[in-house]
């Protein structure tokens, strides 16, 4: 029997976010739509209550005209600019999804023009199609009273915030305000508590310069995850379990004071400014750069470790070290700024501070990074980032170090990057960084995959997946004593709009098909060169560790 699903609205006209979820929905073939609709004059009321009372309070008032004329002027030109943000601003129809006569509803709204009711003629029509779920789309107002509990499972809403601290709105404004390197979101249960309901999902993506980018990468990487709830509900008839409920002890966030727009528009130019002046006028750009230093990972001190020189016009990066007949080599990276891609290369460490540019050993006609190396059998195998083909590949050792071919596509039709495959308690797996739904966010969800060998035709989806939706853990930077049975997964760590802002190390306590847990155990800040920004991977295989940073540097 199919779900009967309910969608609360205030017109058939919405986001592409909602449009994306009603038609996952639609076509499903497990799931009956409902939309409840309400009525216009209503929510003229609505306005009109919230303009009364915002209006009492001209100072209020006037810096909500002012923040919400900076929200939609920094979004116009910004849609000028990048695809994504006109995409997220563009109006969807739902009309092409109705199956079922609209319910039209009059809600009744309070004297601030923020909380609605509904009559108890209205509740008891939407209890009459015996809805499992109500969805609230983009039907405003904080809901109070029977329309909480008028669905067998309640209203799923989604709050665009971690509601750990963050509640009120407006959504991403304040984590871009306070510069916060992660900004996060949760699908909940709606309870009488703003922003206080029953979570059923969390997650945190990495922080961009503006409010308008940070919301719609927010939105972006937020939205698929409310259509798979409800099909896994539709499926298997329960909705996950709630967390665990804690005190909240902060402050209601409100719409910011005109000060505090002020200061934002300033700190937003400055960021803009910034990169307009270090790209265009100085032409710098970020240059990465591998060293290297002898002994295990756990008595490795940086600072002591010999760079290895770009060579002119590119920069090396993602550094991986295998032995291999007493012949070191680092796989790294081979980035070439005048064909804007990356190549695999090998340098052979000859001994602590000198070494060998052997050159290439893997170039597609799509961009390769990250030549994450294991061993299987006796032989080498490589799984670089190769995004771009829409897949992960498998490559082969076939001469050591140089010679090197395609074997299969691991998985297929995912957009994947900074894979990494080790066998642990007799399975093996595949951690992975995926953008959820063909989104450009790589940095924010870690998935893992488990089969019977590196050859398999069949990866099985971990239960949880994705392991981590936290955009300052999730990306993958290297992996350590993955032979020893407790692996150490390495951790890029992302700041406030700064990709390799540093690293962490947490080591794998559980990983089965259906749990994964790690423990933090160390970090990686980079200040162990002069003048560098960042770092984004380490490795080690007891001989020698390598790692990367990141410059500042003008592009030649």
């Amino acid at each position: 029997m199919k779900k009967r699903v309910g969608i609360l609205l205030r017109s058939l006209n919405g986001s592409k976010y909602l449009y994306e979820t009603v038609e996952k929905l639609s076509r499903s073939g497990t799931i009956e739509i409902f939309f409840m609709l309400n009525r216009e004059a209503a929510l003229k009321k609505r306005w009109a209550a919230q303009a009364r009372m915002r209006t009492q309070g001209m100072p209020r008032f006037a810096a909500w005209i002012f923040f919400m004329l900076t929200a939609n002027g920094e979004g116009g030109i910004l849609s000028r600019i990048f695809p994504r943000v006109k995409e997220h601003r563009d109006v969807w129809s739902l009309e092409k999804f109705i199956t079922n006569e609209p319910v039209r509803l009059n809600p009744i709204v309070s004297s601030s023009g923020f909380s609605v009711r509904y009559s108890d003629e209205d509740i008891e029509r939407i209890k009459s199609l015996g809805l499992d779920i109500i969805i609230r789309g983009n039907a405003p107002g904080i809901f109070r009273g029977e329309i909480l509990s008028a669905a067998k499972e309640g209203i799923i809403s989604f709050h665009h915030g971690d509601n750990r601290w963050n509640r009120g709105g407006p959504a991403a404004f304040w984590e871009v305000y306070y510069r916060k390197p992660s900004t996060g979101f949760v699908i909940q249960i709606l309870t009488e508590e703003l922003d206080g309901g029953k979570v059923l999902f969390r997650g945190e993506v990495s922080t961009c310069r503006s409010n308008t980018e940070n919301i719609v990468k927010l939105f972006n990487e937020s939205n698929p995850y409310m259509a798979k709830i409800i099909l896994e509900y539709a499926e298997h008839g329960t909705l996950p379990q709630p967390e665990e409920r804690t005190p909240f002890g902060g402050t209601l966030l409100r719409t910011p004071s005109s000060a505090q727009t002020v200061k934002y528009i300033f700190m937003t130019l400055r960021e803009f400014a910034g990169w307009v002046v270090n790209r265009i006028i100085l032409r710098k750009g970020l240059r990465w750069g591998v060293a290297f230093t002898p002994g295990p990972w756990r008595d490795a001190v940086l600072r002591k470790g010999t760079e290895i020189k770009n060579p002119a016009g590119r920069f090396f990066a993602d550094p991986f070290v295998v032995t291999k007949d007493e012949k070191t080599i680092c796989f790294v990276e081979d980035y070439h700024f005048k064909e804007k891609k990356g190549r695999i290369a090998a340098i052979e460490i000859i001994d602590k501070k000198n070494y060998r540019i052997l050159g290439p050993v893997l170039e597609e006609p799509f961009h390769m990074s990250f030549p994450f190396v294991f061993e299987y059998r006796g032989d080498l195998f490589m799984v670089p980032e190769t995004r771009e083909s829409n897949a992960i590949r498998l490559y082969k050792c076939v001469e050591y170090p140089l010679q090197w071919e395609y074997q299969k596509d691991i998985l297929s039709d995912v957009k994947a990057v900074d894979s990494m495959l080790f066998e642990y308690r007799s399975r093996w797996w595949l951690l992975t960084n995926l953008a959820a739904g063909g989104n450009s966010d790589h940095g924010s969800q870690l998935f893992a995959y488990h089969s019977e060998n590196p050859y398999s035709d069949n990866w099985i989806p971990h239960e949880k997946n994705p392991l981590v939706f936290n955009g300052t853990i999730a990306r993958n930077g290297g992996l350590l004593d993955a032979e020893s049975g407790q692996p150490v997964r390495v951790r890029q760590k992302q700041g406030f709009n700064a990709y390799g802002a540093g690293l962490t190390l947490a080591q794998i306590t559980e990983l089965t098909p259906s749990t994964f847990r790690e423990r933090e155990i160390g970090q990686i800040t980079p200040d162990f060169f002069r003048k560098i920004k960042g770092c984004h991977q380490f490795h080690s295989n007891g001989r020698y560790t390598v790692y990367d940073y990141v410059r500042r540097e003008t592009m030649k």
